[in-house]
């Protein structure tokens, strides 16, 4: 029987996230094995550490809508005062002497 979701592809998809799941699953068995409560202890909390903070990550942020605010004006939107004309830099060198 073949779960919907393969090991390789879940490598491939989250490489961090597996690769710390898998070092906090070794940590749990050796725990166990070696009878160190403290080992599979750190194990658990890395463990559920990274697959809690993979899923906020991925579905816990919300999108908060934030009312966009009119901007203050100190200043008039148009000037009263006629555009500066525009000084091309071709005429001036075109009237130096060589």
């Amino acid at each position: 029987m073949r779960s919907p979701v393969s090991i390789k592809r879940l490598f491939r998809k989250e490489p961090v996230v597996s690769t710390v799941v898998t070092a906090g699953t070794v940590n749990i068995l050796l725990g166990m094995l070696e009878g160190q409560a403290m080992l599979a202890f750190l194990g658990v909390l890395v463990v559920s550490g990274t697959i809690a903070a993979r899923g906020w990550q991925k579905y816990g942020r919300l999108e908060v809508q934030i009312p966009e605010r009119t901007p203050i004006r100190y200043l008039p939107e148009e000037t009263s005062r006629p555009p500066m004309p525009i000084i091309g830099l071709s005429s001036r060198r075109d009237s130096e002497p060589d």
